[in-house]
């Protein structure tokens, strides 16, 4: 079903905060798991038709060489005022995944720059996500 007033622009990407350090205690491993947390927030201003969304990945728990926590926002304007649906759709589906990869960019170099083989994150459902 398309929505004709679903029209958006992706204007703007900023790292609103990022922690990284070096897990001192690991013991080397060649196959790791990880298990980034992930936490999403929005904020819609109704008269620039505007939607902030912040998309925040950390990994911090498990047997990790390091620990991180990056946090982002992303910028979005509608060319029509959407509605609730609309809004709830784009914050948590659409948004999060068009400012993904600039954070997974973000993550694999500054593992890189630490010394260590770049983490590629893996890809996120975020449909799937808002199913839980």
């Amino acid at each position: 079903m398309q929505h004709k007033n679903f029209y958006m622009s992706f204007v703007d990407f900023r790292i609103l905060n990022i922690s990284f350090s070096i897990n001192k205690g690991f013991k080397g491993r060649k196959h790791l798991t990880i298990n980034p947390q992930i936490a999403l927030a929005h904020k819609y201003e109704k008269k620039e038709k505007t939607l902030m969304v912040r998309l925040k990945i950390s990994l911090t728990k498990g047997e990790i060489p390091f620990i991180f926590e990056i946090e982002s926002e992303g910028r979005f304007i509608f060319k029509e005022a959407p509605n609730k649906d609309i809004i709830k759709n784009a914050s948590t589906i659409n948004c999060p995944a068009i400012i993904f990869p600039y954070v997974r960019e973000t993550v694999a170099d500054i593992t890189r720059r630490a010394g260590f083989p770049p983490l590629h994150l893996p890809p996120i459902n975020f449909l799937e996500l808002t199913k839980r």
